[in-house]
């Protein structure tokens, strides 16, 4: 258990589909972000099958995460702090 640390750093990337890439890995948490556009429940399936394979090949405890986004509309944006009394 306590090898998942010097372990997946060097052999994650065999398990990691083109879609995703590693943004960070501390203890058994594994945070990925998207590398092109995927729908909700293709990124929510793709996740969970790769969460299932990490698992079973290296740490039952090991989570994957998605890399929080940003709000990218640009609306919401430039109205960020404006009060409408």
């Amino acid at each position: 258990m306590g090898g998942i640390v010097t372990t997946i750093p060097k052999l994650i990337a065999v398990y990691i589909p083109p879609a995703f890439e590693i943004v960070t890995q501390s203890g058994h948490h594994l945070i990925l972000r998207t590398a092109r556009q995927m729908s909700i429940a293709q990124r929510g399936h793709a996740l969970l099958e790769l969460e299932k394979t990490l698992r079973a090949s290296f740490d039952n405890q090991l989570e994957v995460f998605l890399e929080p986004m940003g709000d990218t509309n640009a609306l919401r944006v430039r109205l960020r702090g404006v009060r409408v009394q």
